[in-house]
């Protein structure tokens, strides 16, 4: 490590080792064990650290927080419902359900032998206590028992 990086980091972080980027920590305080100007610098910074910490702090005004607040970014609706998710995500949950459920209902038609395209009227005439299902369009019955 240089002086002039020590320099920047006393600058940046503080005289407190435990405040410095720990990848470059060791380095600074190996530099500072041997080198005297370096040990100066340190000695300089720990020194303006102590200043600042008998400095008052005092806690915001009112006035302070509420134009704070003001000038927050307000949430959308949208990230109030899904406050830590991707817009897409839901949607594409929604379409992967829907596609799903299209899916399945064109299946289970060709299965049966269905024509999705064909009207079927239900109608209530029971033989033996099944209803029929007729296609409008003349096409073949079928029973309660061979949609089940």
């Amino acid at each position: 490590m240089k002086t002039e990086r020590l320099a920047e980091i006393l600058a940046a972080y503080g005289g407190d080792p435990l405040r410095w980027p720990e990848a470059e920590r060791l380095a600074a305080q190996g530099l500072a064990a041997r080198d005297p100007r370096a040990a100066a610098m340190v000695a300089e910074a720990e020194a303006l650290d102590a200043l600042f910490d008998l400095a008052p702090v005092d806690a915001p005004s009112a006035g302070l927080t509420a134009r704070v607040l003001a000038r927050r970014p307000r949430p959308t609706l949208w990230r109030e419902l899904f406050p830590n998710t991707a817009f897409w995500k839901p949607a594409a949950g929604f379409a992967m359900a829907l596609a799903l459920g299209v899916g399945l209902q064109s299946a289970a038609a060709d299965q049966l032998g269905l024509d999705l395209t064909d009207d079927v009227a239900v109608s209530d005439q029971a033989v033996d206590d099944q209803t029929t299902l007729t296609p409008l369009s003349g096409g073949q019955a079928l029973s309660e028992e061979d949609v089940l």
